[in-house]
């Protein structure tokens, strides 16, 4: 900055008109100096509010709060610079800066959605901070809730939203709550009060404020009102929740039918929805809509049907291929050193599933842990184990494979002597209970083997009923089975004989002699019986050699189910039809499954035949007499040898005794045949290589083979009782 000298007048010589021209000079002189020197203090004064360059003001930003901003749309200005806070912002600050010493002023340029914001400490001069004072306060927008009045003739009429009431005056065509309701906040119009001598009902109760006045409430009234109901089908557990507006009902497990505690106005409108599923299930609403009549409405239909969930597990130790399980008709294969498995059938909430395993991994056994049948819940099933091992060939359960005096004896392991062994059977513990000679023995799973009755010892001759060894059999007993009490039947030549657990002998039916006829007890007659089975009301059925299917009730009834017929006598043949229409021959093996159809070895048509509890006949799997053989196929392309005694799994598979008894086939429910064991002289008798993966039983003799419900295969060898598995 430079100084400003003032000179000194110098004296004119230029007459009168000098001292005008001095003082002309000397008054601007002065002037000029007055002027520099404010410049100069003005530039002194605002020396500290500049840049440090001196030529640049200094700048700051203008913010401040935000809060309740719950929407989009708010635009804030200060002057021409905006900002556009985002829903949910608690602060903003404008992009341009305002310099040091400068006003502003912060406005709401444009409100959010369904809000209204306020500024406060929005104007004011920028100095030497930014400024974060500003705040801007939003609230939502409040919206009234009312609509429509129909029919209200009478007085008392008090509608509420939670808290708020209004009383709605006679004759009223419409209605409007006094309290606004915020935006996004729920409402839900009910009755609190009906109106003398009327009932009210509501449509469109319920709802949420969505950026306008609630208009659509309609408000019926009428005189009278009727109930609202109708039918349910399939709901196989709790947790239904019907709804017809703000009125509900949770019908229990297995209800059939459905009524609102709230009648609905005539009319006034009702809808009728499913506001929570059952567990497990899912239900659906028809002809749920419609108007109030002048009588009750029982029309509603809601259909529910069980969800369905997956059925799977882990397995362990399969190091092999072949293992199949099954639950049911649906099977699966894991593939050798397979962690998991899953079936690719679900199963309904609340049905039952029944995991087995149908087919054994080449030198590995597989079990199934868990009790079964199991009942499926709300959600997939992945925890069934399966473990497989190291198969076990076979081994004896009790007695011995070489017989040594004394010939019969009970004991346990080896050290009991079970001689000449012919029919086999289990009860639900996992006894086994054995012919053998003229006695009844039982076998516990762990191999503890005693007399039921009778005795291979000299004990009574003949067929005596009596206790213990005081009953008496013939030698030709072959065939038993048991009943879900533990009872023990036997097949004794030409009559069935009851045993008790305490070894207790009646006859139920039949006499010594041979003969083809019904009736009950002793007046009934039968050929050679030759298989057994018990269903699960405690009937009685029998292979008859006249080549029929007899059936015993637990009085001792004897009739005929299927086959020949005793007025015309044995009339063997193979034919499949109803009852005394079908034909067998020679029939021999029987086993039931859960469902109570029959399983038949008929042994001279080469053939298994089921036969279902009303008698209806047909062919699971072989070619009939013509078609004797061996061929593990499906249905009539399979071919069977003579085959005898039949037993049954839980999952229902067969063990069909083939082959003159040097074969056991595994026939499953759809008609499957493989070969599972099979003896020394298969090749020889057959004409067929031994089978790959079967179990290789050390024989020549003809072995009678029966499985239990695990599947794991018993057969007598000597006087012993062997068993396949673990």
């Amino acid at each position: 900055m430079s100084t400003f000298h003032p000179q000194a007048a110098r004296p004119s010589h230029a007459g009168r008109q000098a001292p005008r021209f001095v003082h002309g000079r000397r008054a601007r002189a002065g002037r000029a100096a007055l002027v520099l020197a404010g410049a100069m203090t003005l530039g002194l004064g605002l020396a500290g509010c500049w840049d440090d360059d001196s030529s640049t003001p200094a700048t700051y930003n203008v913010g401040g709060s935000i809060a309740g901003l719950t929407t989009a749309g708010l635009v804030l200005a200060n002057g021409s610079d905006t900002a556009s806070p985002a829903a949910g912002a608690t602060t903003f600050t404008f992009a341009t800066a305002v310099a040091t010493g400068s006003s502003y002023a912060v406005t709401v340029q444009t409100q959010p959605s369904n809000a209204s914001c306020a500024v406060s400490n929005g104007g004011g001069t920028v100095g030497t901070a930014t400024v974060t004072s500003v705040a801007v306060t939003c609230t939502p927008t409040a919206f009234t809730v009312g609509g429509s009045v129909s029919g209200l003739a009478a007085t008392g009429l008090v509608l509420a939203n939670g808290t708020d009431t209004v009383a709605v005056a006679s004759g009223a065509t419409g209605f409007t709550l006094p309290s606004a309701v915020a935006q996004g906040a729920a409402y839900m119009v009910t009755v609190q009060t009906q109106p003398t001598g009327e009932h009210c009902s509501l449509t469109n109760s319920t709802g949420t404020i969505a950026g306008a006045n609630v208009t659509n409430v309609a408000v019926a009234c009428a005189a009278v009102s009727h109930t609202l109901g109708g039918t349910i089908s399939g709901l196989p557990s709790a947790g239904l929740v019907l709804a017809n507006g703000s009125d509900t009902i949770s019908p229990a497990p297995g209800a059939l039918a459905f009524t609102f505690a709230t009648p609905v106005a005539e009319g006034g409108a009702y809808a009728v929805s499913v506001q929570t599923q059952p567990t497990g299930a899912t239900c659906s609403v028809g002809s749920g809509t419609g108007t109030m009549g002048t009588s009750n409405v029982v029309s509603v239909q809601v259909t529910c049907a069980a969800n369905a969930y997956h059925l799977g597990g882990t397995i362990t130790g399969l190091t092999a291929g072949g293992l199949i399980l099954a639950n049911g008709t649906d099977t699966v294969s894991p593939a050798a050193n397979a962690t998991t498995f899953a079936f690719a059938m679900p199963v309904s909430f609340g049905g039952s599933y029944n995991v087995t395993v149908t087919q054994q991994p080449t030198g590995l056994t597989c079990a199934v842990a868990g009790t079964f049948p199991a009942t499926m819940g709300p959600g997939d099933v992945s925890n069934v184990a399966v473990t497989c091992a190291t198969a076990v060939a076979y081994a004896p359960l009790a007695g011995h494979e070489v017989c040594t005096p004394p010939i019969s004896q009970d004991g346990t392991g080896n050290g009991a002597s079970i001689p000449g062994a012919v029919a086999i059977a289990f009860d639900a513990a996992g006894n086994a209970y054995t012919t053998s000679g003229l006695s009844i023995h039982k076998i516990t799973p762990g191999g503890v083997a005693t007399t039921l009755a009778g005795s291979d010892g000299g004990g009574q001759p003949g067929q005596v009923d009596g206790t213990g060894a005081a009953a008496g059999f013939s030698a030709n007993v072959n065939s038993l089975a048991t009943d879900s009490a533990g009872n023990i039947y036997v097949g004794d030549q030409y009559m069935i004989r009851k045993v008790t657990q305490g070894g207790v002998v009646t006859t139920i039916a039949g006499q010594v002699g041979s003969g083809f006829g019904n009736g009950t007890g002793g007046a009934a007659r039968f050929g050679f019986i030759r298989g057994m089975a018990i269903d699960s009301a405690g009937n009685i059925f029998v292979t008859d050699s006249n080549s029929a299917i007899r059936k015993v009730t637990s009085g001792g009834v004897v009739t005929t189910l299927a086959g020949s017929n005793p007025a015309l006598g044995p009339t063997p043949g193979f034919v499949d039809g109803a009852s005394l229409a079908a034909r067998f021959a020679t029939p021999w093996g029987m086993a039931i499954d859960g469902a109570g159809n029959l399983f038949v070895a008929d042994t001279f048509n080469n053939a298994i035949r089921r036969i279902t509890p009303a008698g209806q006949v047909t062919t699971l799997a072989g070619g009939g007499p013509a078609a004797a053989g061996y061929l593990d196929a499906t249905g009539a392309a399979a071919r069977f040898n003579l085959p005898d005694t039949l037993s049954i799994d839980a999952a229902g598979n067969l063990y069909v005794n083939d082959a003159n008894g040097r074969a056991v086939r595994k026939v499953t429910p759809g008609g499957v045949v493989t070969t599972v064991a099979y003896t020394d002289s298969f090749t020889a008798n057959t004409g067929q290589p031994a089978p790959s993966g079967a179990l290789h039983v050390v024989t020549l003799q003809y072995t009678t083979f029966v499985a239990n419900s695990a599947g794991v295969l018993y057969f007598p060898s000597g006087c012993a009782i062997e068993k396949s598995g673990p």
